[in-house]
């Protein structure tokens, strides 16, 4: 499968794109991922996911009218940065990693931690607990402060995680 580039980004959609990520992460965060100057393209996935390519390369998703980094920008991003103190965060023990990785939603008992920010319905980005690595983005079905101290539950929706289509298409 290959990524069609269906249009470009106007300079205004960019800049909403950046203020988006700097409520998200903050604004020193939103302009690692993304700048003015930088060339964004559309790209559709299938009928209800678009990739937005940053320079040609992949770096967001977006559904409907969410829009959050990928997996492999997550990635990337935590080569140089500490992801320990980014929002949104939901930390999972290493038994849940192989179960993710094959596309299963987080179930509260496998997480470790999480950012209490996190709201219901909130995009989140999970990371393993022993070297803080991306593995996935999903949808919040609890709070965080629920996700820490609930036994047991679906806790995130699984939306794209490392070694799905998305990620070969993008990684590969």
């Amino acid at each position: 499968m290959e990524l069609k580039v269906k249009h470009p980004l106007s300079k205004k959609e960019i800049k909403e794109i950046i203020r988006e990520m700097s409520e998200i992460f903050g604004e020193e965060l939103a302009r690692k991922m993304l700048n003015k100057k930088d060339r964004v393209e559309v790209a559709e996935f299938d009928k209800t996911t678009e990739i937005l390519l940053v320079n040609g390369r992949p770096f967001f998703i977006r559904r409907k009218d969410l829009i959050f980094p990928l997996v492999i920008a997550l990635y990337e991003l935590s080569n140089e940065e500490d992801l320990r103190t980014w929002p949104r965060r939901v930390v999972v023990d290493a038994g849940a990693v192989p179960f993710i990785i094959k596309g299963a939603d987080v179930m509260a008992a496998g997480i470790t931690d999480a950012d209490e920010g996190i709201r219901e319905g909130d995009f989140v980005f999970v990371v393993e607990e022993d070297y803080g690595r991306p593995l996935a983005i999903g949808i919040a079905l609890m709070d965080g402060k629920a996700m820490k101290e609930k036994p047991k539950g679906k806790a995130v929706k699984n939306i794209h995680h490392a070694k799905d289509k998305i990620w070969e298409l993008t990684v590969g």
